[in-house]
């Protein structure tokens, strides 16, 4: 039993963080301004609800498995959780209602311990809610049938955009990504590889919307909060309780900025990167003025 109390505890945290994690990647790329979306079209508008589906559904597996253990490390008894069904607002105040303690209950990560306070909130813990619970999921199904249906999660997700702040230093890193994605293009082109890593540079362009990283980064930090919560509810509480701190704070619990860095941009260490990129601009740079000799030279331009 307690075998498979271990496995099915350590299967599911791996399911919700990278449910949550792929959620949170994906929501960075839903343009939230007509002018920055090529054509003005709003084609890429359905990124929103795939990020959406993800990180809801992650975020209610993180809720219920803190609220799980932490009853277990107190009871010896797993609580029933169908009741909370996919109602994000009452887990999330059910996870703050909970008292955390213990030997992981002090540290680096107790500032993590303590529910967030949001600007962008009420209105982004409600948007999550409706979404998780089905008025957002299905929206535009709903709408075919049904005429008083809302479709208007993009809105909300517009209007909290619109309300978001994004620190210089993620700016930063926003910017760092892009000029990598440029400077890879650009080498695989010179060397004739750009049909080859093709599916490679899709990735690698894929556009992130600064508006809309400043809601995402509001959203992780309710899921930083509901790791630690996690982290703490079985780190040597019970033997029979993995420590699934091992497998939700690689991903979550760092400092934002952090935690953009090494899990959204996917950037390692960004000043090497940043040497690196110097010196590959540099050779671009060297091939862009050797062609443009080459023009001149091709017209009959003394030089």
């Amino acid at each position: 039993m307690t075998a498979t109390i271990w496995k099915n505890l350590v299967v599911e945290t791996q399911f919700a963080t990278e449910l949550t994690l792929t959620g949170l990647r994906r929501l960075c790329s839903v343009p939230t301004d007509p002018d920055l979306v090529t054509w003005g079209s709003e084609d890429l508008n359905y990124a929103l609800h795939v990020g959406m589906y993800s990180y809801s559904s992650g975020l209610e597996r993180l809720c219920k498995l803190a609220i799980a253990c932490h009853v277990y490390a107190g009871t010896g008894e797993f609580p029933k959780l169908r009741p909370y069904s996919h109602k994000i607002g009452k887990l999330l105040d059910a996870v703050e209602a909970l008292t955390p303690e213990g030997p992981g209950a002090s540290g680096r990560k107790e500032k993590y311990l303590v529910r967030p306070l949001d600007s962008l909130d009420p209105d982004l813990t409600d948007m999550v809610h409706r979404f998780a619970s089905g008025a957002g999921r299905y929206e535009h199904l709903d709408s075919l049938w049904d005429d008083d249906a809302e479709v208007n999660t993009y809105n909300e997700w517009s209007a909290l955009a619109g309300r978001a702040s994004v620190s210089e230093e993620v700016r930063r890193l926003i910017s760092l990504k892009g000029a990598m994605a440029n400077a890879i293009e650009e080498e695989l082109i010179h060397y004739e590889l750009e049909c080859t890593a093709a599916s490679v540079l899709e990735d690698l362009a894929l556009p992130m919307y600064v508006p809309s990283v400043g809601v995402v980064l509001s959203l992780f930090r309710k899921v930083r909060w509901v790791s630690a919560v996690l982290d703490v509810a079985t780190y040597y509480t019970r033997p029979e309780l993995p420590i699934l701190g091992e497998v939700v704070a690689p991903t979550f619990i760092h400092p934002s900025a952090e935690f953009f860095n090494y899990n959204i941009a996917r950037i390692a260490d960004d000043s090497v990167v940043e040497e690196e990129l110097a010196e590959v601009y540099e050779r671009i740079h060297v091939r862009e003025s050797e062609m443009d000799d080459e023009d001149v030279d091709e017209i009959g331009i003394e030089r």
